[in-house]
């Protein structure tokens, strides 16, 4: 019996094999399917995929053998990956290699060997498709060639195997990642919400001092001015910290508590507070209230901030001069409360819209709205956030002529689980 020596490039042959993770697998239908139609176009009783490795041959597929290895120094397939043609033993007894095998003179009786060499994605030998038989044979032309074409099919299997082990771990990374930045998210958020409500205590301090100090008699109108921008820096200041409390969280978290009040009185008093702001601005600001039902049950608290949030954003997007801000309310039909919030700012395109109420800033491929992109992002992704949170709606359109106009409906008496104790 002659061994077959070790192939030219053999560790790199090794190297590739070890690189399929292939081994000892479990059996695949991809390549149990054509090991049996080698079996059939060949008319040969037994068909194996051999990779061939260090000290075996092992059988990925096999069909009419039971056994799933044999030693690599009495493999037929050790001796058909050194050449790149097929390998065909007509009668292993009368070939001086093969006379004295074990798979030859043993049970298996081996008479008949045509083996094909399986690549690698890089070329290298790494095993064969190969069919047995215990008699004589010859094989045909036609019959090499089919071995041949479904000996190619065995090494597509293993480059999508290879290319889906591949994907499997490139997902197992990406999830990897993604729970690593889902986890780092979560302490940023907890670190951000920690910080903020820090910050909320000193704000509303500064807020209360800087409101009791405008209501002192004769205070000298410098001082009234500095103190006036103190109260407005701290309580755009304080409101941004909430919007930020509420929108970093999840969406479900935002806190929610509907009680019926009169929509009149809340207005009233989002209107005073606004007015407040505009003693030294020149811009103007109106009030149009056409209400019907003006009993509403909603969470007071989330609607006050609302509409202060929308006042705040026409504010800073409204130029100084004649230009208006208006707030209007009505019940476009029985059960519907609108509110509106115009303003003659800059307008926002088409595009711009569908990001406007996201809490996070845009790249440099997002639309933009023509306003600051960081502004009042984090405000209005709040003001959606807390409609929602009433079964309600709002969307941006154009204030013709000029400007852009937030619309709000909300239902005035919501059903649903959040409000099955209202």
């Amino acid at each position: 019996m002659k061994v077959a020596p070790p192939h030219p490039q053999e560790e790199a042959r090794l190297a590739a094999l070890d690189a399929l993770e292939i081994l000892d697998t479990l059996p695949e239908a991809g390549f149990d399917d054509l090991t049996r139609l080698a079996s059939r176009m060949c008319g040969m009783p037994i068909a194996l995929v051999s990779l061939v490795d260090h000290s075996r041959q092992w059988f990925k597929s096999r069909v009419g053998l039971e056994a799933q290895e044999t030693p690599r120094d009495i493999a037929f397939c050790a001796h058909a990956l050194l050449d790149e043609r097929p390998f065909v033993v007509e009668d292993a007894r009368q070939d001086e290699r093969f006379h004295d095998n074990p798979l030859v003179t043993g049970e298996l009786h081996l008479r008949f060997y045509a083996g094909v060499p399986i690549k690698s994605v890089g070329g290298h030998n790494i095993g064969t498709l190969c069919v047995i038989d215990q008699r004589p044979r010859q094989l045909t032309v036609e019959q090499a060639e089919m071995l041949a074409a479904i000996g190619r099919q065995v090494e597509a299997q293993l480059q999508l195997r290879l290319r889906v082990r591949e994907l499997e771990r490139r997902e197992e990374e990406l999830r990897s990642q993604r729970d690593t930045l889902a986890s780092l998210q979560r302490q940023k958020d907890g670190l951000l919400q920690r910080v903020m409500r820090d910050f909320k205590a000193p704000l509303s301090s500064i807020l209360t001092n800087a409101t009791f100090t405008l209501y002192r008699p004769h205070l000298p109108e410098e001082l009234q001015r500095s103190t006036r921008d103190i109260r407005d820096a701290a309580d755009s200041l304080q409101r941004t910290v909430s919007n930020l409390l509420d929108t970093s969280g999840d969406e479900s978290a935002i806190p929610f508590a509907a009680a019926p009040f009169d929509a009149h009185l809340l207005l009233s008093e989002v209107a005073r507070d606004f007015q407040q702001r505009l003693v030294s601005s020149p811009r103007r600001f109106i009030q149009c209230v056409k209400l019907v039902e003006p009993l509403l049950t909603a969470d007071r608290e989330l609607l006050r901030r609302t509409l202060a949030n929308l006042l705040d954003n026409a504010f800073q997007y409204t130029a100084l001069g004649s230009s208006r801000i208006t707030l209007e309310a009505s019940n476009p039909e029985p059960g519907l409360l609108e509110l509106r919030v115009r303003d003659e700012g800059p307008g926002i395109t088409p595009s711009a819209r569908a990001h406007l109420f996201e809490p996070h800033l845009p790249d440099e491929n997002t639309p933009t709205s023509g306003r600051s992109e960081g502004g009042n992002r984090l405000a209005l992704a709040f003001c959606r956030r807390a409609v929602q949170a009433h079964g309600g709606w709002i969307w941006v359109e154009d204030n013709h002529p000029k400007g852009t106009a937030f619309c709000i409906r909300l239902p005035l008496r919501p059903h649903g689980p959040l409000f099955s104790n209202t």
